[in-house]
This record gives structure tokens, sequence and C-alpha cells, in this order.
């Protein structure tokens, strides 16, 4: 497509070309939440367009393609710019170069089995833990908390003899609860779902203790799990 603007003409092709010869990986696209240096932080990546013109004489041309621009907010500071330097390891790392007033390189290596990447940052010559995940809490964080208070809500079963049975759902193994979290990926209906039905049976049980709290010969409390 060719267009005159002020007696220049112009040719445009519509054909995209990366900015960038390397393409921003998909765990880094949008906004994270981050640690560094142990502070709260937010990192925030996306593609824009780019449109690139020449000109020569009175003839330019605009080939249309896209970029790729990051920023980040150093506990609830004001947003810096990163670039994007290189992407290696099939994807996993990122290499980033921070834009602030003192420039400095940074790198993130993900893991996609904790769906986190971990990496650090330089500051006057010296390294800093950098640490950035999707959602509210990272996911090994997540099902740590849900691993607890599994075991805990067993153990509180085994102290008011609710005559639980022993399973998945019911046990005192942290590990086996971490376990099956991590490879669920720590979906929120699933974890909300066993927990929620092991607050059930306590509540059940804690009604049956009240009753035997009453009358003393009511016998021993068997709850029956729905």
């Amino acid at each position: 497509m060719k267009a005159i603007v002020m007696g220049v003409m112009f040719s445009v092709l519509a054909a995209p070309v990366l900015a960038s010869t390397s393409a921003l990986p998909r765990w880094a696209n949008g906004e994270s939440n981050c640690k560094i240096d142990g502070r709260p932080a937010k990192m925030f990546w996306q593609v824009v367009d780019d449109p690139q013109t020449e000109c020569e004489g009175n003839i330019c041309s605009t080939t249309s393609a896209v970029k790729t621009v990051g920023r980040f907010s150093d506990n609830g500071g004001a947003w810096v710019a990163l670039n994007m330097t290189g992407v290696a390891n099939g994807g996993n790392t990122l290499n980033i170069r921070y834009m602030g007033a003192e420039r400095d390189n940074w790198q993130l290596i993900y893991d996609a089995s904790s769906e986190m990447a971990s990496g650090w940052t330089t500051w006057r010559g010296r390294r800093y833990p950098l640490s950035c995940w999707k959602g509210d809490v990272p996911l090994t964080e997540r099902c740590a908390n849900y691993a607890n208070q599994a075991v805990q809500q067993f153990q509180n079963a085994q102290q008011r003899s609710c005559n639980v049975p022993q399973d998945a759902r019911w046990q005192s193994n942290y590990s086996a609860h971490y376990g099956w979290c991590m490879q669920i990926k720590g979906r929120a209906d699933a974890l909300d779902s066993e927990t929620r039905a092991r607050t059930q049976v306590l509540n059940q049980c804690r009604r049956m203790e009240s009753i035997i709290n009453i009358r003393p010969n009511a016998g021993t409390i068997r709850v029956v799990p729905h």
C-alpha cells in the first residue's frame, strides 16, 4: 500500500517483523509478583507494535514490527523500564537490562515444576536474589500452606477421636499433601474442596462431642465422611 503525505510517498509493508531475535517467554508475559532481596516488587512484560520507517529522498517505507517492553516496581515505588536482552535455555532463561539511574544486568531462570522464576539483580557490583511468580503467592508457598492445614486437620480429628479413615485426604504425611498440591499446580478449586470436606467432618465431630459431654454414656464418636 502506498500513500502520499506532504509530497512524500510512503510504502507500507504489512508483513510483521520481530524487533528482537528472541520472543518473550509465555511465563514472563503480563504482570508478576516478585521479591527482590526480600522486598515485595512487581514486574510487567508485554509485546507492543513498533513500526519502522525508512526514507530515501521523498520516498519512505514503513515496515510493521513489534518489540518487547518491560517495567519493574520495587516495594511500591515508581515503575522503571526494563529491556529484554536475550532468551536462552529453551525460553526458560530471561536476560534483562535494568534501565534505571544505575543500569545493571539481571537474570531470571524459570522452573516449570514450581512455576517460579528465580535469579539475581545487580547493584554496584553486587548480586541480590530475585524471584517472580504469577498469582498472589508462589505455588510452593500455596502448597506448603495447604499441606500444613491438611496435617493439622488430621491431627485435630485424631485428638477428638473422630474415627476418620486414614487415606489420601486424612493423613499426617506432609509430603504427600504437598506433592499432590504441586502435581495439580495448586488449583484453588481442588484445594478448597479437600479442605472444605475435612472441615465438614470436623464440625460434625465437634457436634457429636458436645452431645457426649452432655450425655457421658453416649459412646465413642464415629464420623461418616461425606
